[in-house]
Parts: C-alpha cells; sequence; structure tokens
C-alpha cells in the first residue's frame, strides 16, 4: 500500500501548543463522539504511520457519520470492512501540515490518497468539503496536528466498475445488477473482471428467448445469471488466453480465441471492446448475454429429436443403441466435441450401406462409427485451426479440419448448428457421416 510511504513524506514536526501534549489519535480518542473513527484507525492498521510522523490535519468524521456510511457501505460494522479498502478512506480525510481552520481556503487540497483532492468551499467562517460535509467542530490541537470534526464520511471520487457501466451508457446492465442487488460489490468489492453486454446485446437476448425486460428482472437466479459475467481479479486483454474460467457464479465459462485474434465466450459471444479500466478492476464490452448451459449433449440432442421439427433423430437412436448415450449425459467435468450427423447425413449413409435404418446396423459397427465423431476437447468454432488434426475417441484415428471449405473431412459444417453447448461439452451439426478408416 502506498500510504505508509506517502505519510513519510511529511515533516516530523510536534511544534503544538503546550496545552495538549497528546498526539492525534489519542486526543480523538479522548472525544467522545469521535470512538468510531478512532476504532476505524486501529482496524485499518494507520495508528503508527499517524502517531510517528506529522504534522497531519485530519477531517474526523463523527460517529453520527461513521454510522450513517456503515448503513450505506450495508457494513454490520468497522471491522466488517476490507483493511486495506478502510486505509484508503481514512487517508482520504488527511492533508499535509496543521492547518487552522483560519487557513483553510476554497479550492483543492492534496490528501494522502493517491491523485484524490478535497474541494473546499469557504464563506466567511463556513467550511464545506466536496459541496455537502460540513466542518462543524474545528481547531481540535494535538502535538502532531489538527483535527476538525465533520458531519459525514468523505468518500473519494471513484471509478468503480459500477461507474464504469453507467458512465458508459450500459443502463440495461445497470437495471439488472441494481435489481439482483449487486451493485455494492461492483462498487466497492473486487477486484474483478467483468463482462458487460451492450443494451443491444440484452436486446437480441430478450428477443431470442421471448422474454420482456420485466420478466428477465423477475428471474429467480438473476444474481447467477449476472454473476456468470463476472470473473475474480484482473484479466486485460493481453492476459486472456483459451479455457475455462470459474465465475462468480461458480459455473465455467469458456473462452476461445478465434484465428483473426477476436475472443469469444461460450462460442456465441463476443468481446467487442477491451480493457475499460476501473478502480477495482477491469470492464470488457460483449455483443451477447452469457448464459450457462443446462443440459448434457445427450440430453440437447434428444431435445433435437423429440422437437416439432426434429432432427438428429438417427443421432440419438445410434447413441442409445451403441451404449454411448449415456457417456455424453455429464456435467462441466467432462470435454466433448461431437461431430453430429444430421438426420439427412445417416439417410445417406443407409442408402450406401444398403438398410433401411439404424436397427440393421450392429451395435459395434455404430460405436465404432460415433466415437470417430468424437474429439476429447471442448472445441468451438473459433478454436478450429486450418489444416488442424483432431484426435477422436476412436483409438488411433484422427479428424482433419479445412477452415477454408468449412470441412471436417469431406463433411461439411452447418452454420445452423454450430457452437450448441451443453455442459460436458460442444456439438457442430455435419451434413455427412464420418467413416473411419479400417
Amino acid at each position: 500500500m502506498i500510504f505508509p510511504v506517502a505519510f513519510l513524506a511529511c515533516n516530523d514536526v510536534h511544534d503544538l501548543p503546550p496545552s495538549n501534549e497528546q498526539l492525534l489519535i489519542e486526543t480523538a480518542a479522548e472525544r467522545e463522539n469521535l470512538s468510531l473513527f478512532v476504532q476505524a484507525i486501529d482496524h485499518s492498521g494507520l495508528r503508527q504511520a499517524l502517531s510517528d510522523q506529522g504534522p497531519f490535519t485530519i477531517f474526523v468524521p463523527n460517529d453520527e457519520a461513521f454510522l450513517e456510511a456503515l448503513q450505506f457501505l450495508g457494513a454490520s460494522s468497522i471491522q466488517s470492512i476490507p483493511r486495506e479498502n478502510l486505509a484508503a478512506l481514512l487517508v482520504y480525510h488527511v492533508i499535509p501540515g496543521r492547518v487552522l481552520s483560519s487557513q483553510i481556503a476554497s479550492g483543492e487540497v492534496d490528501t494522502f490518497l493517491e491523485n484524490a483532492v478535497l474541494n473546499i468551499s469557504r464563506t466567511g467562517g463556513n467550511i464545506v468539503l466536496n459541496d455537502s460535509i460540513q466542518v462543524i467542530t474545528s481547531n481540535i490541537e494535538a502535538r502532531n496536528g489538527m483535527i476538525h470534526e465533520i458531519d459525514r464520511v468523505l468518500f473519494p471520487p471513484s471509478n468503480s466498475i459500477l461507474d464504469v457501466i453507467e458512465n458508459n451508457g450500459f443502463t440495461t446492465m445497470l437495471n439488472a445488477v441494481l435489481t439482483a442487488e449487486i451493485d455494492e460489490e461492483l462498487a466497492i468489492g473486487g477486484p474483478f473482471t467483468f463482462f458487460v453486454p451492450t443494451n443491444a446485446a440484452f436486446t437480441r437476448f430478450l428477443n431470442d428467448n421471448d422474454l420482456t425486460a420485466s420478466e428477465f428482472s423477475a428471474f429467480p437466479n438473476l444474481e447467477d445469471l449476472l454473476k456468470i459475467h463476472l470473473l475474480e481479479g484482473v484479466l486485460p486483454a493481453s492476459g486472456i488466453e483459451a479455457g475455462a474460467y470459474l465465475s462468480a457464479s461458480e459455473e465455467p465459462i469458456f473462452i476461445s480465441l478465434a484465428p483473426n485474434g477476436a475472443i469469444w465466450i461460450n462460442g456465441n459471444t463476443r468481446v467487442t471492446s477491451t480493457n475499460l479500466n476501473a478502480d477495482n478492476g477491469i470492464v470488457h464490452v460483449i455483443d451477447y448475454v452469457i448464459s450457462s448451459p443446462q443440459q448434457s449433449l445427450s440430453e440437447l440432442i434428444l431435445e433435437f429429436a423429440t422437437a416439432e421439427s426434429p432432427q438428429f433423430t438417427y443421432l440419438y437412436a445410434a447413441l442409445e443403441k451403441s451404449g454411448l448415450a449415456a457417456s455424453l449425459n455429464r456435467g462441466f467435468e467432462d470435454n466433448v466435441t461431437l461431430f453430429a450427423p444430421t438426420d439427412e447425413a445417416f439417410e445417406a449413409l443407409f442408402i450406401d450401406l444398403r438398410v433401411t435404418g439404424i436397427e440393421e446396423i450392429p451395435a459395434e459397427t455404430l460405436e465404432r462409427i460415433l466415437q470417430y465423431h468424437l474429439s476429447p476437447q471442448r472445441l468451438f468454432s473459433q478454436d478450429l485451426r486450418e489444416d488442424a488434426t483432431l484426435p477422436t475417441t476412436l483409438s488411433g484415428q484422427t479428424l482433419n479440419v479445412n477452415l477454408a471449405q468449412l470441412n471436417i473431412n469431406e463433411s461439411g459444417l452447418i452454420s445452423d448448428f454450430l457452437n450448441i453447448h451443453g455442459q460436458n461439452g460442444v456439438l457442430h451439426g455435419i451434413d455427412q457421416v464420418l467413416i473411419p478408416e479400417d
């Protein structure tokens, strides 16, 4: 932390009037209505720095001011505030030198919080800090400085993640954050990395899911939906790598780096702007709302197969007959990619094999074919690379990627069925059944 170093910049001058030989914190402790300030100094670890050095002038909030601040912060006590955050708040109340109230003039005054000033307005004997905070008792002398009692806690100008959201016009996310009551966490918690959808991204998400804004706000799991956009720690764009990241919702998100360098999340969300810096983290802007898959690949295929306009019906039947359906019914701990032949692709296979359906193909043959469609890694389309060779779950057999033709071997990837995300992996629709070598 910078604060002890900053205090060292003061001269060690203790030439105060002999009427008070006590130090600043001892002087404050003698006044009944400044007890919470003394608690805050002790909890933050600043007592020694404010005692060994000086002179300082401290604008000390009284107990009523601290109680109001605790309520505003949602903190149950001084001790519940992280020490580092509390220290930063307190040194914003400290300025260099022993400054009598008669010496205080209108204007900006540097504090011991780096790059943070107090704005002072003086009218006659009335002194106001930061437009609204009154000095109510002045010139409380101590051996190494001066105390002026104020009626509210001073909060330094902030550029929190919450401020970044508001100042950049992300009103839909701001309203959702307020509704979910995670605004305080984004204002004073962290450090975090927050992926923030634009207003247009929210509109697309609502339209795709036939939701109104009010229905979205009423989600019982709204907090979890928002927190899947939130990561612990600061992750600038230059530090983002492909892979899984655990979100604050305790569910993973999966980041891909496309061949052109674009950053994608869960295969359907692109990062459009990066590195909006905040005091407590960093914000990246995205073009869709991130959501966590709720079904396994096996469950997704069954849902497709039983839909009003069914697809992948033969694939599901083949998985069931071969005994592989259960292996695709897993959670986030598994990572597979399934290149999924459409019903039309299976019908073409039936013609080639001169059979009428799945039931005429031996289970062992189906298992071998399907294993050749599975790669033991979670690959979104953005993870694929030209001429890459992909391992499969069929021993000794690999697949070849042709991005120029959007092919896996000779089978074309189908754009309408790309990046279908399940808990245990990704499904990509293809227009031919892949046949392994003998």
